[in-house]
């Protein structure tokens, strides 16, 4: 009883210490999740896999009469990894045969379809995993004596799902096995003509060895999932292709394929692990592959909120701090998608949240282990980074720097704390004339020193190894360990006869850590998103993840940080780096522009810079980037813009009025004007952060006018 009583009082005693900004801190970090939650699509999934060779044919029997009997109108496939050149025409050739004796297959109605293999080419239509609609047969004669239906295919690729849909909008059944067909046939139709389409089908992987990947049926388990959308609320973006691509690689195993074969290599083996988690759980889905995203975005917020805590030194801007990171645009919009974006931003922000612990608290004597921990955990969130995105390597710098700074000041204190005893020492013996009183006090300071030396050798050593083994030992066992479910992957990808591999394990990770640092995964948003290395510094121009619609209708997704944002966060950095040169011109410590506050705000603006530059160094040697790249980047980079309101505030020397019952100085009024800016242009880019369609001069009116670059996507 006793127990539970005191586990109450600390429960109430914690409540009790959460300021009012620590509520709406919980209260913005549980919005994002649940807007996140609400508008990444639903949990309709393509079903298993169907894996088929190049030429490989499959053959459909369709019951009309389950269907209402109505006719064939529409055909739609859901088609996953293509294993022929990127960008370029593969096809799916279509024939129909009449269910009586001595019938033979004819192309007539329907014929050959041409699909492009990931990013669309000419006029090809669909691209991979999404719903593509490859038959309309309104106003065109279809029989419904014509229920045997067969694809061949031209290339080995994933035929997730097929669906046969009739005139009033019912799926009209179709089977593929023996087992499911023959009972519409009478024994001797089935025997002499029927029997060896449907053999076949069953005999696609003679052996077996594909599991569900060689079962026909598959490719009809999930056919009331279709969608007919255009939104990305429905269709996967492209970008989130090559996260599919790497569920479809995962599923094969030791399965091999002839022609090019295709995985993520922008990011490291730790990328695929949470959007593989996910669709477990949830079926390969949009909700599925992107509700981990979803949740590392709300965690990112959480962590910003923390963060702003230790540099700020004020609830209120630590909550200002969190909402421009979730409201800046791109948690809503990168931070949504089935990517790894939200993932690495969230492990770099709370890996250096740990160590600026360090730097700021040092390690305590009494307790080291428990003190140390803060570059422990600093270590194990960047060595986790390192696994999600082998290109965090660079941004070591912004940790190191943190840490060798916490170094120096430890060690300092260390020396301090031994000037001290030594200070003591001589002021004791300076008033004692007994020899065997000195040599006492002298022996005493030995011990003394002899404790502190030993107690601050121990508090260094646990303080390095915690920093090597969490930085870089972590960082080597991290990839390794998840690397090893995409070890197949590698395999195909990296060895020229993967039946008889030369590389080895580490040979393949190495040649994996590698690839992430260029970005080959291209899509056509890519190319026309993408700038050189320093064109998302401001975030000026945009960058499309998706877009559909029709004609005058604009209906895309947008990822851009909020321009009144930006030009307030380039303000901030201009001001703040101008403080910090004045400061240091003018003597520092003693000079006119030092304060009680400056402390603070440089170590403030120490740990953003630290932060912009290690997101600026990831990409800079990565060829070019987008917006798309910048999510971290825009964390630290709004930071500045928080830290200027911050040094304006504390040296706000103006009196207090009450507006709307609140009261404020001049820095608080400019501030709470800006909020309505930003306010106002968040709600403004609503459209194009979410992806609903609008039409197009309401889209140039709201939005249209935010990026000076067109990439030909963004603006309507």
């Amino acid at each position: 009883m006793q127990i539970k009583e005191g586990r109450t009082s600390r429960l109430k005693a914690f409540i009790a210490r959460i300021s009012r900004f620590g509520w709406a801190a919980i209260a913005l970090v549980l919005a994002v999740f649940v807007i996140g939650a609400c508008t990444i699509g639903g949990f309709s999934s393509y079903g298993d896999p169907y894996f088929a060779r190049e030429k490989s044919q499959v053959v459909f029997y369709l019951d009309y009469s389950s269907a209402g009997g109505g006719k064939l109108q529409e055909v739609y496939v859901n088609v996953g990894s293509v294993y022929a050149e990127e960008g370029k025409d593969f096809s799916l050739s279509f024939a129909r045969c009449m269910a009586r004796e001595g019938s033979s297959f004819t192309t007539s109605t329907l014929g050959e379809v041409k699909l492009s293999n990931i990013v669309p080419s000419g006029e090809s239509i669909g691209t991979n995993y999404n719903w593509v609609k490859v038959f309309d047969l309104k106003d065109k004669t279809f029989s419904t004596s014509y229920s045997v239906i067969r694809i061949t295919v031209s290339a080995d690729l994933f035929l997730n799902e097929v669906v046969f849909v009739n005139e009033t909008g019912d799926v009209i059944p179709a089977y593929t096995t023996v087992a499911q067909a023959k009972q519409f046939f009478s024994e001797t139709l089935w025997l002499s003509t029927f029997r060896d389409y449907f053999y076949k089908n069953d005999q696609t992987d003679p052996e077996k060895k594909l599991g569900v990947l060689g079962d026909p049926a598959a490719l009809v388990d999930a056919q009331k999932s279709f969608s007919a959308g255009k939104t990305v609320y429905s269709n996967y973006t492209q970008d989130e292709m090559y996260t599919l691509l790497q569920l479809d690689n995962l599923r094969m195993k030791g399965l091999t394929t002839d022609g090019d074969f295709f995985a993520d290599t922008d990011f490291g083996p730790l990328a695929v692990i949470f959007p593989a988690l996910g669709t477990a759980i949830f079926g390969v889905s949009p909700f599925g592959l992107r509700i981990f995203s979803v949740l590392f975005t709300a965690a990112l917020v959480a962590m910003c909120y923390l963060l702003g805590k230790n540099l700020f030194k004020s609830n209120g801007f630590a909550f200002l701090f969190a909402c421009f990171a979730a409201f800046g645009g791109l948690a809503l919009t990168v931070g949504r998608l089935g990517l790894a974006y939200s993932l690495i931003a969230l492990l770099l922000v709370s890996s250096l949240y740990f160590i600026f612990r360090y730097f700021e608290d040092g390690i305590s004597e009494e307790r080291p282990l428990k003190s140390a921990a803060n570059v422990l955990f600093s270590g194990l969130l960047f060595a986790l980074a390192v696994a999600a995105d082998p290109k965090c390597l660079i941004a070591l710098v912004a940790p190191v720097a943190l840490f060798i700074a916490g170094w120096v000041r430890q060690r300092r204190e260390q020396k301090g704390e031994l000037a001290v005893l030594r200070a003591q020492l001589l002021e004791r013996n300076a008033s004692e004339k007994s020899e065997e009183a000195m040599q006492a006090n002298i022996e005493e300071f030995n011990e003394k020193e002899r404790k502190a030396l030993s107690s601050q050798s121990y508090s260094n050593r646990v303080v390095w190894v915690f920093f090597f083994v969490s930085f870089f030992v972590a960082s080597l066992l991290f990839v390794v360990l998840a690397s090893i479910p995409s070890y197949f992957t590698y395999l195909k990808l990296y060895e020229s006869d993967p039946s008889s591999p030369a590389l080895g394990l580490f040979g393949l990770i190495w040649a994996a850590v590698k690839d992430s640092f260029s970005l080959a995964n291209v899509t056509q948003f890519t190319s026309a998103n993408a700038i050189n290395p320093f064109g998302w510094f401001l975030s000026l121009k945009g960058a499309t993840l998706f877009s559909a619609g029709g004609e005058g209708v604009y209906n895309a997704v947008n990822a851009q940080f909020n321009l009144a944002m930006t030009i307030t966060s380039l303000v901030g950095f201009l001001f703040m780096t101008s403080y910090v040169i004045l400061y240091a011109a003018t003597g520092g410590k003693k000079g006119a522009y030092a304060s009680e506050h400056t402390p603070r705000i440089l170590n403030a603006y120490f740990l953003l810079l630290a932060g912009l530059v290690a997101c600026l160094l990831q990409y800079l040697f990565a060829g070019e980037t987008s917006a798309v790249q910048s999510f971290a980047f825009t964390v630290f980079y709004g930071g500045f813009a928080v830290l200027m309101f911050v040094t304006a505030f504390a040296h706000d020397g103006s009196a207090y009025k009450k507006i709307a019952g609140i009261r404020m100085n001049a820095t608080l009024k400019v501030l709470f004007g800006m909020c309505i800016v930003y306010a106002l242009l968040f709600l403004l880019s609503l459209p194009m952060v979410f992806g609903f369609s609008v039409p197009e001069l309401a889209a140039s009116i709201c939005f249209g006018w935010t990026t000076f670059l067109n990439n030909g996507y963004y603006r309507p």
